[in-house]
């Protein structure tokens, strides 16, 4: 796999054979995390050697106004990541599971637990082994043998999943309720390419304006849920004049299978807690001109990454797993359990209609939406840097093509690419489980 270099695009290692050495450019391990002898009983000689190599590359530095990511956008980069529709849409599926609400809460603390967990794994790896290139990286260190199998897996996954259709759809879902409109086949779909193609725009033609529209989104998304946290609060003490008989118990025993796949659909809602690692950058190297943006991260564009990544992903993990809970426990206060299974992916929408009124219910309901945009922004802005960096690393055919910056000083091919697998998994599949479970 050849190495990438063009005019219009920073290199991120000297000329090499291969990704073996661009893979790991620019790496530098802290002394105070761990050492290289400590580091050798961990990786193999060969991992040892490029990590070496990778130590002598030498940059140009990086002009001041390319450093727009601080600690609050990278919060709301996890935050907008984590946060789609999922909170909004599958707290029904989930008490459908488990049949119960004592059990549906249970298992929305456990993926509490675990996104936690994958968080501090995620931050040891990102301060442990502090490489340009994220989950690929990591995975090579660990698998070395056979050669480029990790490269080949992650790559596979990066290029053929349209992570932005899912919440596109339900964005077009909750907007077309706001409006009144019946929902079919058809509408939604069309209303969810319209949102991905503008997020699209937006991000290859502007990336800082792309930036400001995420922040002010997740402000929007955090008020949202505030809202529902609160309303449903006072749902519990009575202000809402709303009794509803969501007690724990008296439904039967859970299932197996309903508790397994409300764990799946909890873990759906937390997906992108790695988002943290898209705000990483080695230390000792702020000062160099490295890769605009590698697999999943936002180096170059980082401001102090050591502590932004230390302070951003548990800031942006700790907001969202507590209002997520506290989410749930409003929708039970608030929302009588048989509407709640009927609701489906519009929970929200029935729960403003119980505490706020019709009216509140529409409004609210488009903000909801605008929430699902968030995340399709937040998606596309770190889906399309990883194919521009396997690009980069000569991963990719037409690696030159994928890997420019032309012509708006944005990964656009990149951005291009999964915009289009993400229209094809939005448009092309009948509806039904399977299409659901490829929007998952």
């Amino acid at each position: 796999m050849a190495h990438v270099e063009n005019a219009d695009i920073e290199p991120i290692s000297s000329p090499g054979n291969g990704s073996d050495v661009s893979t790991l450019a620019s790496a530098d391990i802290p002394s105070n995390r761990i050492g290289k002898s400590q580091l050798s009983q961990e990786i193999s000689p060969h991992a040892l050697e490029k990590l070496d190599t990778a130590r002598t590359c030498v940059s140009d530095d990086i002009p001041g106004n390319r450093r727009q990511i601080g600690v609050f956008t990278a919060t709301f980069l996890v935050f907008n990541r984590i946060i789609g529709t999922g909170i909004f849409a599958t707290p029904s599926t989930i008490l459908a599971l488990t049949g119960s609400v004592g059990m549906s809460l249970t298992v929305w603390f456990v993926g509490m637990i675990i996104t936690m967990a994958g968080t501090a794994v995620y931050l040891e790896f990102g301060t442990a082994i502090p490489v340009n290139g994220g989950e690929k990286n990591y995975l090579e260190y660990v698998y070395t043998k056979p050669k480029f199998l990790a490269t080949a897996i992650y790559a596979s996954y990066a290029l053929f999943l349209g992570w932005a259709a899912g919440n596109s759809v339900i964005f077009g879902e909750y907007l077309l309720h706001a409006f009144g409109v019946q929902v079919n086949r058809w509408n939604q779909r069309g209303i969810g390419l319209v949102c991905i193609t503008v997020a699209f725009i937006i991000h290859a033609t502007a990336v800082k304006w792309g930036l400001r529209i995420q922040n002010t989104l997740g402000v929007l998304k955090l008020v949202v849920i505030l809202i529902i946290a609160v309303g449903g609060l006072l749902g519990c003490a009575g202000f809402t004049g709303l009794v509803t008989s969501n007690v724990p118990g008296g439904e039967g025993p859970p299932t197996v299978y309903g508790i397994v796949m409300g764990l799946y659909n909890v873990i759906w809602s937390y997906v992108g807690y790695s988002n943290a690692n898209y705000v990483w950058c080695s230390a000792s190297f702020l000062q160099q001109r490295i890769v605009s943006l590698t697999i999943g991260q936002c180096l170059s564009e980082t401001r102090n990454p050591v502590r932004t990544l230390k302070i951003a992903a548990p800031i942006g993990v700790a907001m969202v797993g507590i209002l997520y809970f506290l989410v749930n426990v409003a929708y039970f206060a608030a929302v009588p359990k048989e509407e709640m299974l009927l609701s489906g992916r519009i929970l929200a929408a029935s729960f403003f209609r119980n505490v706020f009124g019709f009216k509140a219910e529409r409004a609210l309901s488009t903000f909801v939406a605008f929430c699902a945009f968030g995340n399709v922004l937040a998606v596309l802005f770190s889906q399309g840097r990883i194919v521009q960096a396997l690009g980069r690393e000569g991963v990719l055919p037409f690696s030159r093509f994928w890997a420019s910056n032309k012509p708006f000083n944005s990964p656009a091919a990149g951005l291009f690419q999964h915009y289009i697998v993400s229209v094809v998994v939005m448009l092309a599949p009948p509806p039904g489980d399977a299409y659901n479970f490829l929007l998952k």
